[in-house]
Protein backbone atom coordinates (compact mmCIF):
# COMPACT_ATOMS: atom_id res chain seq x y z
CA UNK A 1 0.00 0.00 0.00
CA UNK A 2 1.20 3.36 -0.61
CA UNK A 3 0.51 6.96 0.57
CA UNK A 4 -2.59 8.35 1.89
CA UNK A 5 -2.31 11.95 1.03
CA UNK A 6 -4.99 15.16 0.85
CA UNK A 7 -2.34 18.16 0.01
CA UNK A 8 -3.95 22.09 0.56
CA UNK A 9 -6.36 23.11 -1.40
CA UNK A 10 -9.81 24.42 -2.11
CA UNK A 11 -12.96 23.00 -3.39
CA UNK A 12 -15.99 24.69 -5.26
CA UNK A 13 -15.16 27.47 -7.26
CA UNK A 14 -10.99 27.27 -7.31
CA UNK A 15 -8.49 24.99 -8.53
CA UNK A 16 -8.00 22.33 -5.54
CA UNK A 17 -4.85 20.17 -5.43
CA UNK A 18 -4.05 17.12 -3.69
CA UNK A 19 -1.58 14.38 -3.57
CA UNK A 20 -2.11 10.22 -3.39
CA UNK A 21 -4.11 9.28 -0.48
CA UNK A 22 -5.64 5.84 0.07
CA UNK A 23 -4.48 2.40 -1.27
CA UNK A 24 -3.07 3.07 -4.89
CA UNK A 25 -1.49 -0.04 -7.16
CA UNK A 26 -3.10 -0.89 -10.27
CA UNK A 27 -6.04 1.33 -12.37
CA UNK A 28 -9.40 -1.05 -11.47
CA UNK A 29 -11.53 -2.03 -14.49
CA UNK A 30 -15.27 -1.27 -14.59
CA UNK A 31 -17.77 -4.12 -13.45
CA UNK A 32 -21.20 -3.84 -14.68
CA UNK A 33 -24.05 -2.79 -12.18
CA UNK A 34 -25.68 -5.79 -10.54
CA UNK A 35 -28.18 -6.30 -7.84
CA UNK A 36 -26.91 -9.45 -5.54
CA UNK A 37 -29.09 -11.53 -4.12
CA UNK A 38 -29.45 -12.75 -0.23
CA UNK A 39 -26.36 -14.35 0.67
CA UNK A 40 -25.99 -16.81 3.59
CA UNK A 41 -23.47 -15.34 6.56
CA UNK A 42 -21.19 -17.52 8.45
CA UNK A 43 -24.24 -18.37 10.83
CA UNK A 44 -26.51 -19.49 8.19
CA UNK A 45 -28.58 -16.13 8.49
CA UNK A 46 -29.15 -13.81 5.18
CA UNK A 47 -27.98 -10.41 4.50
CA UNK A 48 -30.47 -8.11 4.67
CA UNK A 49 -31.79 -6.56 1.17
CA UNK A 50 -30.76 -3.27 2.79
CA UNK A 51 -29.54 -1.30 6.05
CA UNK A 52 -27.97 1.54 7.14
CA UNK A 53 -26.31 2.13 10.04
CA UNK A 54 -26.75 4.70 12.71
CA UNK A 55 -23.67 7.07 12.20
CA UNK A 56 -22.65 10.92 13.09
CA UNK A 57 -20.94 12.15 10.36
CA UNK A 58 -17.80 14.05 11.13
CA UNK A 59 -15.88 16.12 8.77
CA UNK A 60 -12.14 16.11 8.67
CA UNK A 61 -10.68 19.08 10.58
CA UNK A 62 -7.68 19.91 8.45
CA UNK A 63 -7.72 19.39 4.31
CA UNK A 64 -5.27 16.33 4.99
CA UNK A 65 -7.30 14.44 7.80
CA UNK A 66 -9.85 12.13 5.61
CA UNK A 67 -7.59 9.01 6.21
CA UNK A 68 -8.07 9.74 10.63
CA UNK A 69 -11.53 10.92 9.53
CA UNK A 70 -13.09 8.17 8.40
CA UNK A 71 -11.40 6.04 10.58
CA UNK A 72 -12.82 7.91 13.28
CA UNK A 73 -16.27 7.11 11.86
CA UNK A 74 -15.43 3.85 11.09
CA UNK A 75 -14.27 3.14 15.09
CA UNK A 76 -17.69 5.01 16.21
CA UNK A 77 -20.04 1.93 14.70
CA UNK A 78 -17.24 -0.45 17.63
CA UNK A 79 -18.58 1.76 19.59
CA UNK A 80 -15.56 3.37 20.04
CA UNK A 81 -14.67 6.85 20.44
CA UNK A 82 -11.52 8.09 18.94
CA UNK A 83 -10.23 11.26 18.07
CA UNK A 84 -8.94 12.59 14.89
CA UNK A 85 -6.20 14.16 16.27
CA UNK A 86 -5.21 10.85 18.34
CA UNK A 87 -5.40 8.82 15.00
CA UNK A 88 -3.40 11.44 13.19
CA UNK A 89 -1.19 11.43 15.56
CA UNK A 90 -0.53 7.34 16.15
CA UNK A 91 -1.14 7.05 12.20
CA UNK A 92 1.96 9.76 11.43
CA UNK A 93 -0.60 12.05 9.59
CA UNK A 94 1.74 14.96 8.08
CA UNK A 95 0.90 17.89 6.20
CA UNK A 96 3.21 17.04 3.65
CA UNK A 97 3.41 13.25 3.47
CA UNK A 98 -0.27 12.76 4.29
CA UNK A 99 -1.29 9.06 6.14
CA UNK A 100 0.53 6.06 4.60
CA UNK A 101 -1.71 3.28 4.79
CA UNK A 102 0.99 0.77 6.36
CA UNK A 103 0.63 2.99 9.22
CA UNK A 104 -3.09 3.71 9.32
CA UNK A 105 -4.41 -0.46 9.81
CA UNK A 106 -2.05 -1.41 12.16
CA UNK A 107 -3.55 1.36 14.22
CA UNK A 108 -7.18 0.51 13.76
CA UNK A 109 -6.35 -2.64 14.11
CA UNK A 110 -5.02 -2.50 17.64
CA UNK A 111 -8.12 -0.91 18.47
CA UNK A 112 -10.74 -3.93 17.22
CA UNK A 113 -8.40 -6.63 17.97
CA UNK A 114 -9.70 -7.09 21.55
CA UNK A 115 -12.91 -7.09 20.21
CA UNK A 116 -12.76 -9.93 17.92
CA UNK A 117 -12.31 -8.36 14.24
CA UNK A 118 -10.07 -6.77 11.95
CA UNK A 119 -8.94 -4.41 8.78
CA UNK A 120 -7.59 -5.80 6.08
CA UNK A 121 -7.47 -4.26 2.42
CA UNK A 122 -8.79 -6.84 0.09
CA UNK A 123 -8.41 -6.35 -3.93
CA UNK A 124 -10.94 -7.71 -5.47
CA UNK A 125 -14.14 -5.43 -4.89
CA UNK A 126 -11.66 -3.11 -7.13
CA UNK A 127 -13.42 -1.51 -9.66
CA UNK A 128 -16.63 -4.92 -9.40
CA UNK A 129 -19.28 -3.38 -8.13
CA UNK A 130 -20.84 -6.97 -7.35
CA UNK A 131 -18.06 -7.64 -5.43
CA UNK A 132 -18.14 -4.03 -3.85
CA UNK A 133 -21.65 -4.46 -2.75
CA UNK A 134 -21.59 -7.72 -1.52
CA UNK A 135 -18.38 -6.47 0.73
CA UNK A 136 -20.02 -3.51 2.07
CA UNK A 137 -23.14 -5.18 2.89
CA UNK A 138 -21.56 -8.26 4.47
CA UNK A 139 -19.78 -5.28 6.99
CA UNK A 140 -22.49 -3.29 7.32
CA UNK A 141 -25.39 -5.83 7.56
CA UNK A 142 -24.08 -8.45 9.01
CA UNK A 143 -21.23 -7.17 10.94
CA UNK A 144 -22.87 -3.62 11.61
CA UNK A 145 -19.89 -1.98 11.16
CA UNK A 146 -18.52 0.79 8.50
CA UNK A 147 -15.83 -0.16 6.41
CA UNK A 148 -13.56 2.73 5.08
CA UNK A 149 -13.62 2.92 1.38
CA UNK A 150 -10.64 4.91 -0.75
CA UNK A 151 -11.56 6.70 -3.66
CA UNK A 152 -10.55 9.10 -6.35
CA UNK A 153 -11.90 12.40 -5.14
CA UNK A 154 -12.58 13.96 -8.74
CA UNK A 155 -14.17 10.81 -9.89
CA UNK A 156 -17.17 10.94 -7.32
CA UNK A 157 -20.37 12.67 -9.02
CA UNK A 158 -20.85 15.40 -5.97
CA UNK A 159 -17.54 16.82 -7.10
CA UNK A 160 -17.83 16.53 -10.81
CA UNK A 161 -17.14 20.03 -12.06
CA UNK A 162 -15.82 21.72 -8.80
CA UNK A 163 -12.32 19.38 -8.26
CA UNK A 164 -9.88 20.00 -10.78
CA UNK A 165 -7.14 17.24 -11.26
CA UNK A 166 -6.71 13.73 -11.26
CA UNK A 167 -6.44 10.82 -9.24
CA UNK A 168 -6.54 12.75 -6.43
CA UNK A 169 -6.37 10.40 -3.20
CA UNK A 170 -9.66 10.61 -0.81
CA UNK A 171 -11.19 8.27 1.83
CA UNK A 172 -14.65 8.29 2.80
CA UNK A 173 -17.12 6.13 4.86
CA UNK A 174 -19.96 3.44 3.70
CA UNK A 175 -22.80 2.85 6.29
CA UNK A 176 -25.56 1.50 4.71
CA UNK A 177 -26.99 -0.07 1.46
CA UNK A 178 -29.80 -1.07 -0.59
CA UNK A 179 -29.62 -4.15 -2.66
CA UNK A 180 -32.54 -3.92 -4.59
CA UNK A 181 -31.94 -0.52 -5.55
CA UNK A 182 -27.92 -0.95 -6.48
CA UNK A 183 -26.91 1.95 -3.71
CA UNK A 184 -24.35 2.53 -1.08
CA UNK A 185 -24.74 5.12 1.10
CA UNK A 186 -21.51 6.99 2.17
CA UNK A 187 -20.29 10.07 3.91
CA UNK A 188 -17.66 11.90 2.86
CA UNK A 189 -15.65 13.62 5.37
CA UNK A 190 -14.50 16.79 3.07
CA UNK A 191 -16.60 19.93 4.15
CA UNK A 192 -16.92 21.39 0.57
CA UNK A 193 -18.64 18.68 -1.06
CA UNK A 194 -19.26 16.19 1.76
CA UNK A 195 -21.82 14.91 3.72
CA UNK A 196 -24.09 12.10 3.22
CA UNK A 197 -24.67 10.53 -0.54
CA UNK A 198 -26.09 7.83 -2.25
CA UNK A 199 -24.75 6.56 -5.25
CA UNK A 200 -25.02 3.61 -7.45
CA UNK A 201 -22.40 0.86 -6.17
CA UNK A 202 -21.08 0.58 -9.82
CA UNK A 203 -20.38 4.74 -10.40
CA UNK A 204 -18.80 4.28 -6.58
CA UNK A 205 -17.04 1.09 -8.17
CA UNK A 206 -15.83 3.45 -10.76
CA UNK A 207 -14.15 5.58 -8.22
CA UNK A 208 -12.19 3.36 -6.60
CA UNK A 209 -8.63 3.32 -5.88
CA UNK A 210 -6.92 -0.33 -6.28
CA UNK A 211 -6.82 -2.27 -2.84
CA UNK A 212 -9.87 0.40 -2.21
CA UNK A 213 -11.06 -0.51 1.28
CA UNK A 214 -10.47 -1.42 5.37
CA UNK A 215 -12.31 -4.24 4.86
CA UNK A 216 -13.68 -5.83 8.60
CA UNK A 217 -13.97 -9.07 9.03
CA UNK A 218 -13.65 -11.65 12.54
CA UNK A 219 -10.83 -12.76 13.70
Amino acid sequence: MKNFRAGTGIALTVTMTAGTLCFTALTPAHASPSTPAPTPTTNGLLTPLKYQLSLKGQPQTTNYYCVPASSSMSLSTFGLKVSQATLAKKMKTTASGGTKGSKAVPVINAYVKSKGYKYTSPTDADGNASVLMNRVSGNIGDLHRAPVIAVYMERLPWNKGKVKGTKLGHAIIAYGYDKPAGTITVYDPWKPTGGSHTISASALAGTLQPGSMYYISKL
